[in-house]
């Protein structure tokens, strides 16, 4: 899909509102998200944070510091882990925050590959 106008992307917008997309920025950058909300102006996104660690601020660490001292870094109570014995793993939980993003920034929209195994 190539470079749309700002009534071709809110009416896309729409059209595949709740759905998790990749979009172009003119500047070059690429950012994925869930599309949340449109207006006239704007598209509202979800957008996933805190799972790389390049991401992440010190808050999110010192959380893991302290899963780890509460329950001992085997994901579970005891050492038995949550899905029986001998799993230990840690709970991972994908954060998401909403960003605003005018349309007149917006090159194009792509829909990640997700391969079916």
């Amino acid at each position: 899909m190539g470079e749309l106008s700002e009534k071709e992307m809110h009416d896309h917008c729409k059209k595949y509102q709740l759905y998790f997309v990749m979009m172009e920025m003119k500047d070059g950058k690429m950012q994925d998200g869930i599309i949340e909300k449109v207006d006239d102006k704007n598209v509202y996104m979800l957008v996933p944070v805190g799972d790389m660690p390049e991401n992440r601020d010190d808050d999110d660490l010192d959380e893991d510091d302290d899963f780890d001292r509460t329950y001992g870094g085997y994901g579970g109570y005891g050492g038995y882990g949550y899905g029986g014995y001998g799993y230990p793993y840690r709970r991972r939980f994908r954060r998401f925050r909403r960003f605003r993003f005018p349309f007149f920034g917006i090159r194009r929209f792509f829909f990640p590959f997700f391969p079916f195994y």
